[in-house]
């Protein structure tokens, strides 16, 4: 850069030649140029890899929208992290990671879920006996067949809902059973349920035909069946 000094100043005609030094960074320039290619690198992340490391994420709120979003999205690349999940402090988050892992349907979270029928939150207890009516599988059936005896009536009747789904003949006495609960939804879904199974259920829903209490659902039931 040439700069032409005032004759004033200077013998006229006189030329300087400068070369400018660099105006040293402040700390907040480098925290805001830092911040931006860190938005710059997350902007670039693949959504599923973004979703998982956000079941990372310190606020339970990041981490239960996160959960959700991976169980709608059925990301099985999730599955290791959702199952971490149904750990979480947060019952929410291990709520959210149930109803994920029922969306995605890989039957390796089956035991994890089952572990999950005695959580302390009835919330989870309650979405995991229906998950796992969802997934259909058998191993589950002993477990839900211990959640009939749950604190909760609305888990009771989420695992007699669930029995009915899966269908397994090892449940008729438990349900038979269940058909004495002080709860009234808990009786009729047992009721359901054990017409949903079948043939196999017809003598205990003969003997529920005795009862008052569900004699009504226990007819329909047995009309249901073929």
């Amino acid at each position: 850069m040439k700069i032409r000094i005032p004759s004033f100043l200077f013998k006229k005609g006189t030329t300087f030649r400068l070369s400018p030094t660099e105006i040293p960074q402040t700390q907040q320039q480098k925290d805001a140029s830092s911040l931006k290619e860190h938005i710059e690198t997350e902007l670039k992340k693949k959504t599923s890899r973004a979703l998982v490391e956000s079941m990372s994420d310190a606020d339970p709120f990041v981490r239960a929208v996160s959960s959700e979003v991976l169980g709608r999205l059925r990301e099985k690349s999730a599955v290791d992290s959702l199952i971490k999940a149904l750990q979480d402090p947060s019952k929410y988050v291990r709520e959210k990671a149930a109803i994920a892992l029922g969306h995605i349907g890989e039957k390796r979270c089956v035991p994890a879920l089952i572990n999950s029928l005695s959580d302390e939150s009835e919330e989870v207890r309650v979405t995991v006996a229906g998950v796992l009516g969802h997934m259909r599988d058998r191993l589950a059936v002993p477990a839900l067949i211990n959640s009939l005896s749950d604190q909760s009536p609305i888990a009771r009747m989420k695992a007699a809902i669930s029995l009915g789904i899966i269908k397994d003949p090892i449940a008729v006495s438990a349900l038979y059973n269940a058909l004495k609960d002080e709860n009234e939804l808990v009786r009729k879904y047992a009721c359901e349920s054990l017409g949903n199974i079948g043939r196999q259920a017809i003598p205990a829903l003969l003997l529920a035909l005795r009862d008052d209490r569900v004699r009504a659902h226990a007819a329909q039931a047995m009309m249901k069946i073929k």
